[in-house]
């Protein structure tokens, strides 16, 4: 894999593993508690997630597909992606956003099904990112609905700050719990 993308889906599995063991290490019962300053109950941090992450994969299939049929080019070898969305601060939750309501999660999701979906749509991202494998993803853009536009790198990279982002909320509103 080249390394641009090599980074970001390592990160990726990084921030997935430090979620698998909050899950693992967590009673399931506390998932469905509602945290007493409002919000989301765990299991519906985790089911937006997966929304989250599924609408995301959904949206590269299509733009890599349509990238390699237009003839996207090598990749140049520009430096590292990792900082790209710094400026947006993805990860910093001081700023609070309104999720729209197609990735608002549905209350009546359980833990065991709302996990399951958001494991099984990792596979589909890393094969959406697969197929543009050392390519040149600076060329290949979509619209964010609060960042603007993002290209390829930075569309995937997403997944993993957002995925963080609420990794943070998990754990407060488990301890909270």
């Amino acid at each position: 894999m080249h390394p641009h993308l090599e980074e970001i889906t390592s990160y990726l599995a990084r921030v997935r593993a430090d979620l698998a063991s909050v899950i693992g290490e967590t009673p399931a019962t506390t998932f469905d508690r509602q945290p007493r300053s409002g919000g989301w109950s765990g299991t519906g941090i985790i089911h937006h997630l997966g929304k989250v992450e599924g609408s995301t994969a959904k949206l590269l299939e299509a733009l890599f597909a349509k990238a390699l049929s237009d003839g996207v080019g090598p990749d140049p070898g520009t430096p590292s992606w990792m900082h790209s969305l710094d400026h947006f601060r993805v990860v910093d939750r001081s700023r609070r956003l309104l999720a729209p309501d197609r990735v608002a999660p549905d209350p009546a999701a359980g833990l065991p099904a709302s996990w399951a979906s958001l494991q099984a749509v990792r596979p589909r991202l890393l094969r959406a990112v697969a197929t543009v494998d050392g390519r040149d993803l600076t060329t290949v853009s979509a619209p964010h609905p609060f960042l603007g536009p993002l290209n390829g790198y930075e569309w995937v990279l997403f997944i993993g700050q957002h995925e963080e982002r609420h990794l943070s909320q998990l754990r407060e509103t488990l301890s909270a719990a």
